[in-house]
């Protein structure tokens, strides 16, 4: 199996003899402090690659799509991009790169936490008014909108 890795399958993961090929992104290492994980991926035949821009803004479009965008660090979008790029399979415990990866149909494992059960397609919520809004401010009553569940569609895991 060809995976890419986050930083949290590097931290919680202790077996990668299953994967047949393993790559990262250059921002992933650099998040990687703790000693154990610093062993671990010496041990690793890691590939290190950067994806290409077409693949980091179709991540990105997506992830604005599903408003996930402001939950994920541009590491996190490379990640994505580099998973979508060469058609690999994303070891990760972030629910939002889980549900980004749902919906661009990147197959992903989590270790430590659950999967996703339910593909979620975010919204800014106004509890005053009672509806959604694409603005931090609702327009209607100044109140501030918070991030809610717009669509959760369940998933088979």
């Amino acid at each position: 199996m060809k995976v890419v890795l986050d930083t949290s399958a590097i931290i919680y993961l202790n077996d990668f003899r299953s994967f047949n090929e393993i790559l990262s992104v250059e921002e992933v290492l650099e998040e990687v402090k703790d000693k154990i994980s610093r062993i671990k991926l010496s041990a690793l035949n890691l590939k290190v690659e950067e994806p290409k821009e077409k693949f980091l803004e179709e991540v990105k479009r997506i992830a604005t799509e599903t408003g996930d965008i402001e939950k994920l660090s541009s590491t996190d979008l490379k990640v994505l991009a580099l998973a979508r790029e060469e058609n690999c399979t994303i070891i990760s415990d972030d629910r939002n790169i889980q549900n980004v990866a749902k919906k661009l149909g990147i197959k992903f494992i989590s270790i430590f936490n659950k999967k996703i059960s339910k593909f979620i397609v975010w919204g800014k919520y106004c509890r005053n008014c009672k509806r959604f809004s694409e603005d931090e401010i609702c327009s209607i009553c100044g109140s501030k909108t918070e991030r809610k569940p717009k669509i959760a569609k369940k998933i088979k895991i």
